[in-house]
């Protein structure tokens, strides 16, 4: 590190007096600084400033953010010569905050946000191609996440963690009903879901219980279990919609477990997952189907309320597969220093970042390695045990890649499923207004 020297009161004076002579001309400077050089008085070296990149993240869940903000502690402790500023972001209003940004060219350098909602700025040039940068970790990524976060074959961001949607049980229910739980070498699939479901439900509760009131994202992820395609021609801006049986399947199993064998809750239809949590405690359904984050909600009743939960095998239709759309490490366009916030992103990366950013959030992470230390460190934790051991079953969801996508889906999608399971409309109708509101946007 360079040394810092204090000015003395001699060095000011001759500070002072080359500042004057500066402004008569060179042969004054000259003079000046032959001078300095004879009474040995010499200029304070100045140390040389950090490098610093910015980092911006969404991230609010307390384990989730002590595990940022460590990584960013161990970073700046460990590099003085790139310090990075961890800026806090918010998941309802950074998306918004961040195209402001990029139109203004006040971007941080690095940015932790969702692959599908970031393809927009990637499609508009905003973020770097890091497919030379991270090839590395490619191997160790699953293939659908890695598409996923890429865009005309650039990778725009690297997978971190993601979602999967899985079904949880209530152990005691189960037991007291001395009906077996599935298991990873049973396999299970949806018929057996809804034939477990319909058996389980009894005068006191339900066979299970969902969380649908916005069913648009839940739903897509999940058809990947059927092989739904949705969209044809999807990088192109003639891309087409038809919606079969396969795009159908999940809309229209929950539809008839609700109101032809009644066997879920039907509050599924108004209450998001997180206000489906207690229910589920309360030994109202024997299942809950919901995303891996509500692992978090039942670690806390167990440890509270004594609940003894599981998870179960994930869903089988034709594949057991879901569709990703991993959380992603992104570099702006704009930065000006992309090197040092690739070492950062690769730090990142480390298994041991990895599985704090992973287990904070209850989801998968996304790297080989790093996922199979996190099930070695859950391993005396069944639910946590199943939940990470399907981690891998994530695919690229082609309709990703169709512009207008996003807006046909708040648009379009969302209400319309709604109108379905709210029994408002029929099965032949769900489908005209989702051809009809996608054609209405082309």
């Amino acid at each position: 590190m360079t040394e810092i020297q204090i000015e003395t009161r001699e060095e000011k004076k001759m500070n002072k007096l080359l500042q004057v002579l500066r402004k008569l001309g060179t042969p004054f400077v000259a003079a000046a600084s032959t001078l300095a050089l004879a009474l040995g008085v010499t200029a304070p070296m100045q140390a040389k400033a950090a490098d610093e990149i910015t980092f911006m993240t969404p991230a609010f869940l307390p384990e989730t953010l002590a595990g940022f903000k460590d990584a960013v502690a161990a970073w700046n402790k460990s590099n003085p010569n790139i310090q990075v500023k961890y800026i806090p972001g918010d998941w309802d209003n950074m998306g918004d905050k961040l195209t402001t940004q990029f139109a203004s060219r006040t971007a941080p350098d690095v940015i932790h946000f969702e692959a599908n909602a970031a393809r927009l700025w990637a499609k508009q040039g905003y973020l770097a191609d890091l497919n030379s940068l991270m090839r590395p970790l490619k191997t160790s990524i699953p293939d659908g996440s890695w598409k996923t976060a890429s865009w005309q074959g650039r990778l725009y961001g690297v997978p971190v963690i993601d979602q999967p949607y899985v079904v949880f049980a209530n152990v005691d229910i189960f037991k007291k009903a001395g009906v077996a739980l599935p298991t990873p070498q049973s396999g299970f699939s949806w018929d057996e879901f809804t034939a477990l479901s319909k058996k389980m439900t009894t005068s006191t509760y339900y066979g299970s219980i969902f969380g649908v009131a916005r069913p648009a994202s839940p739903f897509m992820i999940m058809s990947g279990s059927f092989g739904a395609k949705w969209f044809r021609g999807v990088t192109t801006s003639k891309a087409s919609l038809r919606v079969g049986n396969a795009e159908l399947e999940i809309p229209t199993r929950v539809y008839n477990m609700i109101y032809k064998d009644k066997s879920m809750d039907p509050t599924s239809l108004t209450v998001r997952p997180g206000a489906a949590v207690a229910p589920f405690v309360a030994g109202k359904a024997a299942m809950f189907v919901a995303p891996s984050f509500v692992a978090l909600d039942l670690d806390t009743a167990a440890k509270e309320k004594g609940f003894n939960w599981t998870t179960l095998p994930m869903l089988k239709g034709t594949t057991q597969n879901q569709y990703a759309n991993p959380q992603i490490f992104s570099i702006s366009t704009q930065s000006t220093k992309k090197k040092q916030a690739t070492q950062f992103i690769q730090f990142l990366m480390k298994d041991e970042n990895l599985i704090k950013f992973g287990l904070g959030d209850a989801l998968v992470p996304q790297t080989n390695t790093a996922l199979q230390a996190a099930i070695v460190a859950k391993k005396s934790t069944p639910g946590w045990a199943q939940l990470l051991a399907d981690g891998g079953n994530f695919t690229v969801a082609p309709f990703s890649f169709v512009p207008e996508y996003d807006k046909w889906r708040s648009s379009v999608l969302q209400p319309a499923l709604q109108n379905f399971l709210q029994d408002k409309i029929t099965r032949a109708e769900l489908v005209k207004r989702l051809e009809d509101g996608w054609m209405s946007l082309r």
